[in-house]
């Protein structure tokens, strides 16, 4: 047989063994397996505040309705000096302790008008009030205020602007303390509505993280009631 149809025929006849072997086995992929999505972490309230507060609630005009509105000229001039007061108590440390000082310089610059401005608070209370103790009332509503300005969570922030309104303050001229005060209370005030706002949201953000990953109440089939959940973490 000459070569060329020898090599032919070997090729037909590899050709031919190779149409009859068995096709190739296709093996699957092996799956990866993913670990789940973690968890994201719980809200916190803002400022390390406790798990549970009670909020002022928010006005008709959207505002947060708190000690420090609805005010006479003459009580917010007196809640402004609260404010410092309650600081000059409450605010100590290295960055801190001049508050007290720049604090008796304030009352004694501004003596005049602010004797002038507890007195006629104290008709108001007893004018708003003629069938009750008025002064008693205001001594409650103070006690009331000096709490409200104690707040811890927002400590911090809030010496820091007492600390800056009293060194303001002190070189305001006596008859434009008035304007300054109201202003200033504003200003003051703000730290606190800007804190329950943003304890407001860490309300909402927790209820929405508690109804997509807090572990959920079982069945009991055998007491017919809800078991507490089981906590899976380790």
């Amino acid at each position: 047989m000459r070569p060329g149809i020898k090599n032919l025929a070997a090729l037909i006849l590899i050709t031919a063994v190779a149409a009859c072997a068995p096709p190739p086995v296709k093996v699957a992929p092996v799956p990866v397996q993913l670990p789940p999505p973690a968890t994201p972490a719980m809200p916190l309230p803002p400022g390390g505040a406790a798990l549970s507060m009670t909020l002022p609630p928010i006005g008709v005009d959207g505002i947060r309705v708190t000690p420090n509105r609805g005010l006479s000229r003459d009580e917010q001039i007196w809640h402004f000096r609260s404010a410092l007061n309650v600081a000059a108590l409450n605010c100590q440390g290295p960055v801190w302790g001049q508050i007290a000082t720049e604090y008796n310089k304030f009352i004694v610059i501004h003596k005049v008008l602010l004797s002038k401005t507890s007195k006629s608070v104290d008709r108001e209370y007893v004018a708003r009030y003629p069938k009750q103790n008025g002064l008693r009332i205001r001594d409650t509503r103070m006690t009331d205020l000096y709490n409200y300005f104690a707040l811890p969570p927002v400590r911090a922030q809030y010496c820091d602007m007492a600390l800056r309104k009293l060194q303001e303050a002190n070189q305001v001229p006596k008859e434009a303390l008035p304007e300054y005060a109201m202003g200033s209370l504003a200003d003051i005030d703000n730290v606190f509505v800007n804190f329950y706002d943003a304890y407001a949201k860490y309300e909402r953000d927790l209820a929405d993280w508690n109804m997509k990953y807090a572990p959920k109440p079982v069945y009991d089939p055998a007491n017919n009631i809800m078991a507490p959940p089981v906590n899976t973490s380790p």
